[in-house]
């Protein structure tokens, strides 16, 4: 069975490269989105992303942390029975993604200058309003084939690609700084600290089990308490009961 994995940022920066994330994710795999009818879920989750990407700024944290990456690989050349050639590789991703980030206008915002997102974005802020007497500009488009829409997915995604690779490779590294280990609590809680380079606490369940992990804290300590599962939020109740999972304190 696969394992859930769950990811408790501790500060706001990885709290919002999670979030940019998410959203890429949702928006990979244009051509599926075609043949499951999906286009309108498109359309929100990319206006998300684009208020998101608007509201912070993602580049300046961003050039920070790869460069971090970047002299944490340098160092690790060092080291003795190293895969050099996979480093230099890194190397050269992190460098590529880097010259990218910096040559790049403020990322979207030539985006805004497309009408037809523009028209339809606007109506998109107020619910329900899609309907073919809100946006027939937009009825038009979603009747269109397959392979024009397809087109257009890519056009509006190529200007943030930029910032998918560099969140995606940021995350990678932070991912990377610490192994997923066993734990057991006999109550369900657990507490941690967190040193100052601890930035996303990541917990590992079985599928199969009826609970689910909350976290608390900051970027000093932090407690992970068990929740049984319950449709109703007030009736979820904390488990009492020995709890083993699987964590990495990255």
């Amino acid at each position: 069975m696969t394992p859930v994995v769950y990811e408790f940022p501790l500060n706001e920066k990885v709290r919002n490269y999670l979030r940019v994330e998410h959203l890429f994710t949702a928006l990979s795999q244009p051509e599926k989105i075609c043949e499951q009818h999906s286009e309108i879920q498109f359309f929100r989750d990319y206006f998300t992303l684009l208020e998101l990407i608007e509201r912070i700024d993602l580049r300046t944290e961003l050039l920070r942390d790869l460069a971090s990456y970047k002299n944490v690989l340098m160092a690790w050349m060092g080291y003795p029975n190293i895969d050099v050639e996979l480093i230099e590789r890194q190397v050269e991703l992190v460098n590529s993604i880097t010259t990218k980030l910096i040559d790049s206008k403020r990322v979207g915002q030539e985006l805004k200058s497309d009408r037809f997102l523009t028209a339809i974005r606007q109506r998109f802020s107020i619910p329900g309003a899609t309907c073919s007497f809100d946006l027939p500009k937009l009825h038009f488009w979603l009747a269109l084939d397959k392979d024009t829409k397809q087109v257009n997915f890519n056009q509006w995604l190529a200007p943030l690609l930029v910032l998918k690779d560099a969140v995606g490779t940021t995350l990678q590294f932070i991912r990377g700084r610490s192994e997923l280990s066993e734990i057991s609590v006999p109550n369900g809680f657990y507490q941690g600290v967190a040193d100052n380079k601890v930035e996303l606490i990541r917990v590992e369940t079985a599928n199969n089990t009826q609970f689910y992990p909350t976290l608390s804290g900051n970027k000093y300590r932090y407690a992970v308490r068990f929740m049984k599962f319950s449709q109703q939020d007030n009736d979820s109740a904390s488990v009492d009961e020995s709890v083993t999972f699987l964590m990495a304190s990255c």
